[in-house]
């Protein structure tokens, strides 16, 4: 499925509405990632992720909101454009997810009421915040995580060393200094090299442009060419090896900060 020339990408905050085709997003992106999907069971299902991930989202996105700002990037089909098998849901003129972003506000600006309206969920009802938190934990394990994932210890064994990096990338190369973190970037498969990434970034350090702060960002080695390209800077990086867990190869991330552009 590639998008026709009809197809039209706009940026939108994110609303619990899109969270079918948000997670379908989520996950067919990160499902590349050999070493994401290693995290999974193999009796673990695509479409399984897909539906977890799709209860667990209003939640997601709805929490937080004072230092969580969440866009994404919608396109309209055009009725020539379908997915195998789905054509019977995607009708002419629906709107789809195909790129998201979540980031982290510091905390002089998350104490203010002003910053970034355009990208703050929609606050829910008693009503509705009660039943997402329902769903959430209908399509979460007993560790409070996505279905299906292994419980050998391997996520927490990845994940600890990449925080210590982190934690130092923090303290000694910014400096204590308030950041402006971008926390989840993803685009669709099928939409990727289209520019849907950048348009979420660019939403983002123009913030940070706009408050003089700097910006920083964890990334695999696919989504180093985005961050580069729009003035991050590599300090650090850090291979990780898990063949005790039957890992063929090992996981690399780059740790990257922007400093900011002043605006004219």
């Amino acid at each position: 499925m590639s998008p026709t020339p009809e197809s039209k990408y706009t940026l939108h905050p994110a609303h619990p509405s899109h969270s079918a085709t948000l997670a379908e997003t989520m996950i067919l992106s990160r499902l590349t990632d050999p070493h994401w999907a290693f995290l999974f069971l193999p009796s673990t299902t695509p479409s399984t992720i897909i539906s977890s991930t799709t209860s667990r989202l209003p939640h997601t996105l709805s929490t937080s909101r004072d230092v969580r700002r969440h866009e994404v990037v919608l396109t309209t089909t055009s009725g020539t454009e379908t997915t195998p098998g789905r054509e019977d849901e995607e009708l002419n003129g629906r709107e789809r997810v195909v790129g998201y972003a979540r980031w982290t506000l510091p905390p002089s600006l998350a104490n203010r009421d002003d910053v970034w309206l355009s990208a703050q969920v929609a606050e829910a009802s008693a009503q509705e915040k009660e039943e997402y938190k329902r769903m959430y934990d209908l399509g979460s394990d007993e560790k409070g995580r996505v279905k299906g994932m292994k419980s050998d210890g391997l996520l927490e064994f990845r994940g600890d060393p990449l925080e210590k990096v982190e934690e130092r990338v923090l303290r000694d190369v910014v400096g204590g200094e308030e950041v402006l973190t971008l926390e989840y970037l993803t685009t669709h498969p099928d939409y990727w090299r289209q520019g849907v990434g950048s348009m979420l970034v660019q939403s983002g350090v123009r913030v940070a442009d706009q408050y003089g702060m700097k910006t920083y960002v964890m990334s695999e080695p696919a989504g180093l060419k985005v961050y580069l390209n729009h003035g991050f800077t590599v300090v650090d990086e850090i291979t990780v090896e898990y063949a005790q867990f039957g890992g063929t190869e090992p996981t690399t991330h780059h740790f990257l900060v922007r400093e900011p552009v002043p605006m004219n």
